[in-house]
């Protein structure tokens, strides 16, 4: 139950500034003026916008007599804004490319902006993946990370209680919710288009994805891993409640990063899940997804490992808490490797796109970086 403990230590501790954001370019706002097609840019390029970020709240009533639970939804968007003040996540990680509360840019897509929504690991915070949120900004994307309240840098307790499971993949949920209920006025009031949802998750937030992905619980296993101290502050109603529907069905892909968690599932229970999956880890860091992608027998399945990776590859950057192996693959390398990967995926899967970069790097036709290896099947 424990394994995604090992991100925290070192986490808990830093108090540097770290170098967040997208190296966006900072295109002349006339340039913009016109409808853009996103999808003519490289995957591999940052898109023709600049990355705007707020901050949202939201409210909503978990299952398993738990109470009114109130969390904090980071959100990023395209925007045409060159000046602005950054935000700083945590008071600590400064974001030195993202602007805060600048005006957002009218959706590229004539049905709105496409969303990826995204899970933080176990003490860890919604801007740990700000690169990639960022990146997808700049595409035209709206990203949108829940805080995970009870289980982030400021406060996580070891053992995590068992609300901490059941409330994750509803943060999800609630986050989606918030975008789809914005009250009027709002800059980005009906601009998501929330029938192209993709999700994204870093860690422990693999089990936010695969949960909310709609993967089977075994209850008997969850009663076990309280039996045996691993999770505490256990009830009967909240055991019960994983019997019940925590999935978030607006998913259409799922891509989850460092991270392999299987405690809870049953035995075959990945297959229930219906959106494909990607799942990416580095070879210095292994996480268990050779054993996911093996047992799997009904999903649309790819494995993308990535020569040097180590557990920040995916959110804060490749050195960042790492031995000095780490630092054979540096953050920006590292960085040009798993955001394209991502964008790839998800504009395959979300927004159809076939084009010729796109399907050669998601079907695996072209091989886009020597640092990859991928595997795929499906049923």
């Amino acid at each position: 139950m424990h394994s995604h403990h090992r991100e925290s230590t070192a986490l808990a501790g830093l108090v540097a500034a770290s170098l967040l954001g997208c190296t966006v370019a900072a295109p002349p706002v006339e340039a913009l003026a016109e409808p853009i097609d996103t999808l003519a840019y490289s995957v591999a390029e940052p898109g023709p916008y600049q990355c705007g970020h707020r901050v949202l709240e939201t409210t909503y009533a978990p299952p398993g007599g738990l109470a009114e639970r109130a969390i904090t939804v980071d959100v990023w968007y395209p925007s045409l804004a060159v000046e602005g003040e950054h935000p700083s996540y945590l008071h600590i990680f400064q974001d030195k490319f993202a602007l805060d509360d600048v005006p957002p840019a009218q959706p590229a897509f004539g049905a709105g902006l496409p969303v990826l929504v995204h899970s933080h690991g176990h003490k860890g915070f919604p801007g740990n993946s700000a690169r990639l949120m960022c990146h997808a900004a700049s595409h035209g994307w709206l990203a949108v990370a829940p805080e995970h309240v009870g289980d982030t840098l400021s406060f996580a307790p070891d053992p995590l209680p068992l609300s901490v499971y059941l409330q994750r993949p509803l943060d999800v949920r609630a986050a989606l919710d918030r975008i789809s209920a914005l009250p009027a006025g709002d800059p980005l009031v009906g601009m998501a288009d929330l029938s192209r949802v993709a999700f994204s998750g870093h860690s422990f937030g693999t089990y936010s994805g695969w949960a909310a992905g709609g993967a089977a619980f075994e209850v008997a296993r969850v009663r076990a891993a309280c039996d045996d101290g691993s999770v505490a502050d256990c009830t009967e109603a909240q055991l019960q409640a994983f019997s019940g529907d925590l999935s978030e069905p607006r998913l259409s892909a799922l891509v989850l990063m460092a991270g392999a968690q299987r405690a809870f599932f049953a035995n075959g229970g990945y297959d229930a899940v219906k959106a494909p999956v990607l799942m990416m880890s580095g070879t210095l860091n292994p996480v268990g997804n050779d054993v996911i992608y093996e047992s799997a027998s009904k999903l649309d399945i790819t494995w993308v490992e990535v020569d040097g990776g180590c557990h920040q590859l995916f959110g804060l950057g490749n050195t960042m808490l790492g031995g000095p192996e780490c630092a054979v693959l540096p953050d920006e390398p590292g960085f040009a490797v798993v955001n394209p990967w991502v964008l790839a995926y998800v504009r395959y899967h979300t927004l159809g796109d076939r084009s010729a970069e796109v399907t050669g790097i998601v079907e695996g036709t072209t091989s886009f970086s020597p640092l990859v290896h991928v595997k795929h099947k499906r049923p």
